[in-house]
């Protein structure tokens, strides 16, 4: 039995978008007057909600971190911090065979809708999915469990067939939100995850190529 429905986290899975985010969180730690990150302390980061992130970075202060929230996605969004980003080699190619061989995919992403929206169009990639599950730019949706349950609703208004579903990710909260729903996880090694994250997952790919045949395509 093959997987009928795939949905595919986008940060760190699809686009290498670590410099964008990177820099959007200086440049709001800047205009918080707090200390700079340093890249290797990045990775905490990335994958959590954003307004979580800044709740930590805040010191639990909630208001400060609203306020960061803003700053950051006026930078990432207007300021171009979302085109700061490459596509992983090959991952494109992947998922264009999973919608050739009748799969359903969906997006399942706690980044924001508008910068999807940026991303998706920039790098032409937004036509490959029946669904774009994303956290809302109200951020009334923004947990990775959340995203996956506006995902599989959405697909199921489309008839999707959900009899077996797996969400590729590369990080602990891809698994932890998948297994709110009782659906199995890929990782993938070329993101910001790290052994330890990997172990959670029902299998890992290396390459892209590892990742196609793990989806059955190959």
């Amino acid at each position: 039995m093959t997987y009928t429905t795939v949905l595919w986290d986008l940060d760190g899975t699809i686009i290498d978008s670590r410099a964008g985010i990177f820099n959007s969180f200086n440049h709001t730690l800047d205009a918080l007057g707090l200390p700079r990150l340093a890249r290797e302390d990045l990775n905490q980061y990335i994958g959590p909600p954003l307004l979580d992130s800044f709740i930590a970075i805040c010191g639990g202060d909630r208001a400060e971190a609203e306020r960061a929230k803003a700053i950051y996605r006026e930078r990432y969004i207007q300021g171009g911090g979302a085109l700061e980003a490459d596509v992983f080699e090959g991952i494109l190619d992947v998922i264009a065979a999973s919608k050739a061989q009748g799969k359903f995919n969906s997006l399942a992403t706690s980044k924001g809708l508008s910068g999807v929206q940026i991303v998706g169009e920039h790098f032409d990639f937004l036509h490959l999915f029946e669904v774009l599950g994303t956290a809302s730019n109200d951020g009334y949706r923004s947990t990775k469990a959340d995203v996956i349950t506006y995902a599989l609703a959405e697909l199921e208004l489309l008839d999707a067939d959900l009899s077996r579903v797996v969400l590729v990710g590369d990080r602990i909260h891809d698994v932890e939100g998948a297994r709110e729903h009782g659906i199995e996880v890929i990782l993938v090694k070329w993101g910001s995850g790290d052994e330890s994250e990997w172990g959670q997952a029902d299998a890992v790919a290396e390459t892209t190529q590892d990742l196609a045949r793990l989806l059955g395509l190959s």
